[in-house]
């Protein structure tokens, strides 16, 4: 299989999130064409990319098939939609594509610094006492007793007696690229993220992730709020990085916006778990989410989690 063809099976498979208002004036097959045609130009959907039948659209809508076929034969009609004898419909190849994979990749290495040289002179960081008894609880030990151990040594092993010599070269630093495709076609289909398979970077874990983040957004002396209390290897990654800490509390709602700018207005960045802070395990709400977003916007600032 060619890489082309490759990617293209990547493209396939995640069925896109259409939503229809049945007591709109505007006829059904009007929001379902107006609907594929804003994902695809804001690129949310790719050339090559399989959509659902319009049988299979029309059984999720809970509606008839007419409305669809009518959506799909406008799509079609205007070059948004091709047809694949035996295969099905398709996001057109015909459209622009976009994409600078590597004018990405050279700005994201120009912007990754060196860590701080006083990084060498920090104490070693020391688990807090409150972590040491959680027995099953204990944040970074998944449920390994659930892993599907024989399912995965059996693909591991069929995958290795097909191993290409290319597999034993370095690969792209960012990961590979078929794989960065899926997950960014997951999250523009399913999340509705706007985002480009160049932006997406595979790393080894949460800490990895998080030195990078705070390596590329924050100078040293950057504050940055951080969750009170909150995942504590944040702080040992932000205090390699030079950043101040600024702790803010959490309460029922998450974060507290409120608290932070009292604390400090300016901060560079915030790190919030909004769906399941640690260890509280509360949720952030709607408002609070909205809250954080605005004072981002406001300040400049960057906010993760």
């Amino acid at each position: 299989m060619t890489t082309q063809s490759s990617r293209s099976n990547a493209l396939r498979g995640v069925t896109p999130i259409i939503t229809v208002e049945r007591k709109s004036p505007t006829p059904l097959y009007q929001q379902i064409y107006n609907a594929y045609r804003t994902k695809i130009l804001r690129g949310n959907l790719r050339t090559g990319q399989m959509v659902p039948s319009s049988r299979e659209l029309a059984r999720e809508l809970r509606m008839s098939r007419l409305p669809v076929l009518n959506a799909y034969a406008q799509l079609l009609a205007e070059g948004y939609f091709e047809t694949r004898v035996g295969a099905g419909t398709f996001i057109a190849t015909t459209l622009p594509g976009n994409g600078s994979e590597h004018k990405v990749a050279k700005d994201l290495a120009s912007r990754l610094r060196p860590i701080s040289s006083h990084a060498s002179r920090l104490p070693r960081y020391e688990r807090p006492t409150w972590t040491q008894h959680l027995g099953p609880f204990q944040v970074g030990q998944p449920a390994l007793t659930e892993f599907p151990i024989q399912i995965w040594s059996r693909l591991v092993a069929r995958y290795s007696r097909e191993m290409k010599i290319s597999g034993l070269q370095y690969g792209d630093p960012m990961g590979l690229l078929e794989l960065r495709e899926v997950i960014a076609n997951y999250l523009r289909t399913s999340r509705a993220v706007r985002c480009e398979a160049e932006q997406i970077i595979i790393v080894s874990g949460s800490q990895q992730a998080l030195d990078i983040s705070s390596r590329i957004l924050l100078d040293s002396g950057s504050p940055v709020w951080v969750e009170e209390p909150g995942y504590w290897l944040v702080h040992h990654v932000l205090k390699t990085a030079g950043s101040r800490i600024v702790p803010v509390p959490v309460d029922s709602e998450g974060l507290n916006v409120s608290a932070g700018m009292k604390r400090c207005r300016t901060a560079r960045a915030a790190f919030v778990a909004p769906s399941h802070q640690y260890p509280l395990g509360v949720t952030m709400s709607a408002t609070r989410r909205l809250e954080i977003l605005e004072w981002a916007q406001r300040s400049d600032a960057f906010c993760g989690g």
